[in-house]
C-alpha cells in the first residue's frame, strides 16, 4: 500500500531537489507534491489528501507550527515530519506535543530521512489497514442488518456511521444454480457459492476496490463496492472489474449493479430494485451487467409505487387505499412480461410498506402481521389479476389496522410537534415538517388542522409569541432581538402577529407588565 506526501518549503529549490533526488516509491511513497508556505499546503489540503507531510518550520505567511496545529484539529490522521535549525528547536519541540510524528535538524540527512519516511509509512499503512478492516467488518454488519433484519431496534443513525461515501450495491446468481446443484454431490456443491465469492474478493483486490461481500439468501451473493474520492464506482470501470469476474469464475453469473449511492440507509432501497432488474435478465444468458438506472427505466417506477402504497396506508382511508392498489396492479399487469413478475412485485412492494411502517413506527409490532401475498402459490390456480388485487387489499388493510391501533394520527402529530418545538426559530415551513415525516403537504396540512384545531401557520405563529411573551418579561433584550430570535425576520410583521394575539405591542405589553410589578412592590411595601 502506497501513500501520498505534501512537502512544505518557502525554498523551491529545496522542494524540488527532495522531490527529485530521493527515490521515493522505493520506500512506499506513491506520489509527492509541493507547496511553498502554510497557507498554501492548506489550500492544496482543502482538495486533495495526503498521508505524510513534511515541512519546514521557519516560512512567511504561515509557518509551520501553525500548519501543525491547523493539521492536527482538522486532519487527524494525517501524520507530520518537522524539518527545524538549531534557532528553531523550541519550536520544534513544542510541536512535538502537538503529536508531530517526529523532526528533523538541517542540514538534513538524506539517509536519516528515508529512513524516517519508511518507518513513518509503515505506521500510516498499518493504521489504514486496521481501520479498513474495522470499516469493513461494520459495513457487513450493516448490511446484513439493513438487508435481512430491518427495521432495526438498535439501527444506527447516520450522522455516527463510520461511513458516509459513495457505493454500490451487486447481486450475483450462479447461472443454472438448480442444474448445478442436481449434477454435482453435495460435498462438491457446497464449495460453488464460495469459489464465486473467492474470484469477486480476488479481483476486487486486485483493482484496489475497497469492498464486502456476503451471501443473502441461497443463490444470491451480495458485494458491496465502496470509495470516497475516485472514479472507481463510474460505469466503465465497474464494467471491467466484473469482466474479469465474470471470466475467471468458473461458473457462468448474472449480476446486476444498483445506481451509485450516498448513504447506506438507502441500501434497503437500492437491493429491492436490484430483486426486480435480476428477475428481468434472468434466462436471457450469463455473464450479464445492468445498470439499475437504465434497466429499470424500461420497468416500474418502484419508488414512486412504493411511496404512493405508504401514502395511502399513513392516510387511513380504506376507499382510497383500495384506489390506489387497483392502480398499482393495473400498473404492473400492463408493464410486466409475465403474470408471476407481477405478483413478485407485489410481494416485494409488501415488504418494502411493512419495512418503512416499522421503521417509522417501531412501537407497532407490523412483523406480526400475517401477510396472504407472502405465502407459497401455485399460480396454474390463482392465475387472474383480480384474486392477486384482493390478496395485495386484504394484506395492506392488515397492516392499516395495526397502524390505526391507539390513535396512531396522534401520535404523528405528537412527533410533529416536537419538530416544531425543535425548529420554530427557523424560516419553518409546512412543506418541510411533511417532508421530513413522509406525507404529502396537502395530506399534512388536512391532518393537522384536524388534531390540533389549528392550521401549521396558526400553531406556529402561537408557539413564536408565547416564546417571545417569555422574552419579553424575563429578559432585558431589545424587541427586535427578541423577534428575530424567535424566527421573525421582520419586525413589523411580528409586532402585527404580537397585537392580534395579545391585544398590545411588544413594548406596550412589557412596560404595562413593569408597571404593574412596580405597583406590587409598592403595595408590599
Amino acid at each position: 500500500m502506497s501513500i501520498r506526501m505534501l512537502i512544505v518549503d518557502d525554498e523551491p529549490v529545496i522542494c524540488q531537489g527532495l522531490v527529485q533526488t530521493i527515490p521515493w516509491e522505493s520506500l512506499g511513497v506513491q506520489e509527492v507534491d509541493m507547496a511553498f508556505n502554510g497557507k498554501q499546503a492548506l489550500e492544496k489540503l482543502a482538495d486533495q489528501s495526503f498521508d505524510l507531510i513534511l515541512t519546514d518550520i521557519s516560512m512567511p505567511e504561515m509557518d509551520g507550527l501553525a500548519l501543525a496545529e491547523h493539521i492536527v484539529h482538522e486532519k487527524p490522521d494525517t501524520k507530520m515530519i518537522i524539518i527545524s535549525g538549531f534557532d528553531h528547536f523550541d519550536y520544534a519541540r513544542q510541536a512535538l506535543r502537538l503529536g508531530i510524528e517526529d523532526y528533523l535538524l538541517k542540514p538534513v540527512d538524506v539517509d536519516e530521512l528515508m529512513a524516517l519516511v519508511k518507518r513513518v509509512r509503515n505506521k500510516i499503512v498499518a493504521h489504514k489497514e486496521r481501520k479498513n478492516s474495522l470499516l469493513q467488518d461494520w459495513m457487513a454488519e450493516q448490511l446484513r442488518h439493513r438487508l435481512f433484519h430491518s427495521p432495526l431496534s438498535e439501527r444506527i443513525k447516520e450522522k455516527h456511521a463510520p461511513w458516509t461515501g459513495r457505493y454500490r450495491l451487486l447481486i450475483s446468481e450462479v447461472s443454472g444454480y438448480a442444474y448445478l446443484q442436481n449434477t454435482f454431490s453435495s460435498e462438491a456443491f457446497e464449495g460453488v457459492q464460495e469459489d464465486v465469492r473467492h474470484v469477486v474478493e480476488k479481483t476486487c483486490r486486485a483493482y484496489g476496490m475497497k469492498h464486502v461481500s456476503l451471501f443473502g439468501h441461497e443463490n444470491e451473493l451480495l458485494t458491496l463496492v465502496y470509495n470516497e474520492h475516485s472514479d472507481m464506482l463510474d460505469d466503465s470501470k465497474l464494467r471491467e472489474i466484473w469482466g474479469d469476474i465474470i471470466e475467471q469464475s468458473p461458473y457462468p453469473i448474472q449480476t446486476i449493479s444498483s445506481s451509485v449511492g450516498q448513504s447506506l440507509s438507502e441500501c434497503y432501497d437500492h437491493y429491492q430494485e436490484g430483486l426486480i432488474l435480476l428477475d428481468n435478465v434472468r434466462g436471457k444468458g450469463s455473464g450479464l451487467f445492468i445498470e439499475s438506472q437504465q434497466c429499470f427505466k424500461e420497468t416500474v417506477d418502484w419508488k414512486g409505487l412504493s411511496h404512493r402504497l405508504l401514502e395511502s396506508l399513513l392516510k387511513g382511508d380504506e376507499s382510497k387505499l383500495e384506489a390506489c392498489i387497483h392502480q398499482v396492479v393495473a400498473e404492473l399487469l400492463e408493464k410486466e412480461k409475465t403474470f408471476s413478475q407481477m405478483v413478485e412485485r407485489c410481494r416485494s412492494l409488501e415488504v418494502a410498506l411493512k419495512q418503512k411502517l416499522q421503521e417509522r413506527f417501531p412501537a407497532k409490532s407490523f412483523d406480526r402481521v400475517a401477510l396472504r401475498l407472502q405465502e407459497e402459490l401455485e399460480l396454474r390456480k390463482w392465475n387472474t389479476s383480480n384474486v392477486i388485487e384482493q390478496l395485495f387489499l386484504c394484506d395492506l388493510i392488515h397492516l392499516l389496522g395495526e397502524l390505526k391501533e391507539d390513535g396512531q394520527n396522534n401520535w404523528m402529530i405528537e412527533k410533529m410537534k416536537r419538530y416544531i418545538h425543535k425548529h420554530y426559530q427557523h424560516d419553518l415551513r409546512a412543506a418541510e415538517v411533511a417532508e421530513r415525516h413522509f406525507i404529502t403537504p396537502n395530506y399534512f396540512s388536512m391532518l393537522f388542522k384536524k388534531e390540533t384545531g389549528q392550521s401549521f401557520s396558526e400553531y406556529v405563529n402561537g408557539l413564536r409569541i408565547q416564546k417571545s411573551v417569555e422574552l419579553l418579561l424575563n429578559t432585558s433584550n431589545k424587541v427586535f432581538e427578541i423577534a428575530e430570535y424567535v424566527g421573525y425576520k421582520e419586525y413589523k410583521y411580528f409586532v402585527q402577529v404580537f397585537k392580534k394575539q395579545v391585544g398590545f405591542t411588544p413594548t406596550q405589553y412589557r412596560r404595562m407588565n413593569a408597571a404593574q410589578e412596580s405597583r406590587e412592590k409598592q403595595i408590599e411595601s
